[in-house]
């Protein structure tokens, strides 16, 4: 099942088209960090949100592969590598394929992109608060986020907001699983 979802993302890349050359701003580096959340992920976006005793951080690097409509859309790869502590202390890492909308009527005021990715997830180890909250888990599940982005105009950084959603994909990856954590922190484009 593993190679044939690798299949799937990778021929979702192929499909975007890559882009030839690198240009200015082609990549982005993100560190971000947050706390895990004992809800479901809309549950997790409301005021009573309850918090688990683990916290994460995470170093990303993306580059975009395809723009589309004079540069208002991207398709971007993205890799994570992503540290638990806390009630759960492993590592975790992503690969995702998000779209990423950049244009607003307020970008001359606060540039604002947004962003939501899906992919794959591999936990060195079954996370414990998954094991707790849910009853079981698999280390391998999939993944998705939503990002919002907001910085100073014509900046090389931006302060984001992101939910990090690890997921058992309506059954695809397991029965039982996944986690949400609301988390927070800052992207450079280089």
């Amino acid at each position: 099942m593993f190679f044939s979802i690798l299949r799937i993302v990778l021929g979702t890349c192929l499909l975007l088209g890559v882009t030839g050359s690198a240009r200015a701003q082609d990549y982005a580096v993100t560190v971000y960090g947050g706390r895990v959340t004992e809800d479901r992920w809309l549950e997790s976006l409301s005021p009573n949100v309850n918090f688990a005793d683990a916290y994460i951080l995470v170093g990303a690097l993306a580059w975009p592969m395809k723009r589309l409509y004079d540069g208002a859309l991207t398709f971007e790869l993205e890799g994570q590598v992503a540290k638990y502590f806390g009630e759960q202390e492993h590592f975790e890492f992503n690969l995702a394929v998000p779209g990423r909308w950049h244009k607003f009527r307020w970008d001359k005021v606060v540039d604002t992109s947004f962003a939501f990715g899906f992919g794959l997830s591999w936990a060195s180890e079954e996370p414990e608060v998954e094991v707790r909250i849910k009853g079981t888990t698999k280390q391998f599940l999939g993944y998705w986020f939503a990002e919002i982005t907001l910085g100073p105009p014509d900046t090389n950084w931006a302060v984001v907001f992101r939910l990090h959603h690890r997921s058992k994909a309506f059954g695809l990856f397991a029965e039982e699983g996944g986690s949400n954590s609301l988390t927070a922190g800052l992207k450079f484009h280089f």
